[in-house]
């Protein structure tokens, strides 16, 4: 098992659980220093545990958050779950070997980033570069949707409502003044 870190900029740490716990935070004694403002000297600790993984806060400032829930004392970390620790994403590793050429893999998405953004950047994988001659091509017409039909219709009502705007101006003008009226 392994402690899987990416920071704000997407840079990615392991750290895999050489003993029985990793502590985080910014002291010089913690077994993966974090350089963040918002993290504590000794912020969280990581413990492997019949294994299993818990994390404990342990009385950070700003706290320490699983799958964007705020935890006091300690808690069970699942697969998929995602803790954030300042700017520092955090996950825990189950595998024994990682996909790819020793890239860990991309972090779960956080309950807030799968209500704003449905596919974050991060973990979406890129598709490679279309050629530069190569344009899209528009996508064909569904059988059964009259698209003349609709843009007739859009403009029908465009009409209906510009000379509805006129003659409701003509209705509701102030009529001129009596001096504006010139004799012969």
């Amino acid at each position: 098992m392994k402690l899987v870190i990416e920071d704000e900029a997407g840079t990615r740490s392991t750290v895999p659980f050489a003993a029985e716990s990793i502590l985080v935070g910014r002291a010089p004694e913690a077994t993966f220093r974090l350089g963040d403002r918002n993290v504590s000297r000794r912020h969280a600790r990581f413990v492997l545990q019949g294994g299993s993984v818990f994390v404990e806060d342990l009385g950070s400032l700003t706290g320490t958050r699983v799958n964007g829930e705020r935890i006091t004392g300690r808690r069970k970390l699942r697969e998929g779950d995602l803790v954030q620790i300042g700017d520092y994403d955090l996950a825990v590793l189950h595998e024994l070997g990682a996909p790819g050429a020793g890239a860990p893999p991309p972090l779960p998405v956080t309950p807030r980033e799968a209500a704003t953004f449905p596919e974050p950047e991060r973990a979406r994988p890129r598709p490679p570069p279309a050629p530069a001659a190569a344009a899209p091509a528009p996508p064909p017409a569904a059988p059964g949707r009259p698209v003349g039909l609709a843009l007739a219709a859009g403009a029908l009502a465009l009409a209906v409502g510009i000379a509805a705007g006129f003659a409701i101006g003509a209705f509701t003008a102030p009529a001129p003044p009596p001096s504006a009226v010139t004799r012969p």
